[in-house]
């Protein structure tokens, strides 16, 4: 069947991921052997550096001004509401700026690995429909284009891999004060390096809370002391923030389901699909336990997620559903799956695919960094995103 688009791929990264702004990329590319297979075929493709650490409504602003160019806007709004500055980085130009303006580029592919799902399902609902609260407390001359909505026709399809897209009991069972001193353990060490090369490599993007220059503000080998009163400051801010902005708290199975989700929704002309793995196997005993592998990032947080349960998280099913037990590593399967919230149904790759619904994709064997391509064989890795991509360039384009 000849593709109906050869729309490009964007691909937005997860918790502590890196893209193409960071010259890590240049020795470790975050999507592994796929990049070198998507430029050997020719595919357009863009992997912005949306910030290992921010939240999904601060990337997508990120990813507006990456794509269409100027200052990144974090809203008005929503940068009073959170403790930190309207404004970040400047992006000269746009990689798309004529996105929706030509045939080649009508629109784009979305995918988004981790916390990159999280990501691509703010993109979907900001770029569709903004947001009422910048539109009501913003000057309507002062609004960014994206808070006043009405650019979902700026997307083809969404695609979560391994997303935290209902949350993961492993960001849960450290509750609230096990997140904050995560929260604060990170943003110490962005502000320790944040002004030396390493940053350079490889940058926290913390830039609006006051924690760390641009990189290319950064002159040599300056080791900030974390510990001082100013920077206490700002970490107090960014952990005040209780869901919405504080990514870790935005991966807590209780945060998504009660605060999350009921501020998204679909945008009835985009494809949605939710790609899954599990590193899991039953026991003779019959009990669910992570795979015995070599992969040391997945195995150890996945001998919790494959048993943990507790009060906080029994009204969605964890604990009394076994499917909770089954996890890559990082996320429980029913966590990777779609927003619970919002119209979903069970697909393959023989299904005929509707816009406007979630599609719960076959579930893969494999961990958390299966779409990276880490500790599999790079034919798999590609096979895989061969089969995305064919199925994403094969849909019904919808005039909108």
């Amino acid at each position: 069947m000849a593709a109906t688009n050869r729309y490009p791929i964007l691909l937005c990264h997860g918790l502590t991921g890196w893209g193409d702004d960071d010259k890590i990329t240049k020795y470790f590319p975050y999507w592994g052997p796929l990049v070198k297979y998507m430029e050997e075929q020719g595919i357009e493709y863009y992997a912005p550096s949306l910030g290992p650490f921010n939240s999904a409504w601060d990337r997508t602003c990120v990813l507006w001004a990456y794509l269409f160019g100027g200052t990144v806007d974090y809203g008005k709004v929503h940068s009073k509401k959170h403790h930190h500055a309207r404004y970040g980085k400047t992006f000269e130009h746009g990689v798309l700026e004529d996105l929706g303006m030509t045939e080649e580029h009508k629109k784009m592919i979305v995918f988004g690995h981790s916390f990159g799902g999280p990501t691509v399902r703010a993109i979907g609902t900001l770029f569709s429909y903004g947001s009422e609260a910048e539109r009501e407390g913003t000057d309507p001359d002062d609004l960014s284009p994206l808070f006043a909505g009405g650019h979902g026709n700026l997307i083809h399809s969404i695609t979560t891999l391994s997303g935290v897209d209902n949350g993961t009991t492993f960001a849960s069972l450290f509750g609230n004060a096990g997140m904050t001193v995560i929260t604060y353990l990170i943003m110490m060490g962005c502000v320790f390096l944040g002004d030396t090369p390493v940053a350079k490599y490889y940058n926290g993007h913390l830039q609006q809370f006051g924690l760390q220059p641009e990189p290319g503000d950064i002159k040599g080998w300056r080791f900030r002391n974390p510990l001082r009163p100013k920077y206490w400051k700002h970490y107090r801010q960014y952990d005040a923030n209780q869901d919405v902005d504080n990514l870790a708290k935005e991966m807590e199975v209780e945060i998504v389901q009660e605060r999350i989700l009921p501020l998204e929704k679909v945008n009835p002309d985009i494809y949605y699909f939710a790609q899954r793995a599990d590193a899991t196997h039953t026991t003779k005993d019959g009990k669910i336990r992570m795979d015995v592998t070599p992969d040391l990032i997945c195995y150890i947080p996945g001998t919790v997620t494959d048993k943990w349960t507790g009060t906080r998280v029994e009204n969605y099913g964890v604990g009394s559903d076994p499917m909770w037990f089954h996890t890559d590593g990082f996320v429980n399967v029913p966590g990777q799956s779609a927003p619970f919230s919002q119209p979903h149904t069970d697909g393959d790759y023989n299904t005929e695919f509707k816009p406007g619904i979630w599609y719960n994709m076959p579930i893969e064997k494999g961990d958390h960094v299966l779409w990276n391509g880490m500790f599999v064989p790079a034919k798999r890795q590609i096979d895989l995103y061969k089969h995305m991509f064919d199925l994403c360039w094969n849909l019904p384009v919808i005039d909108n």
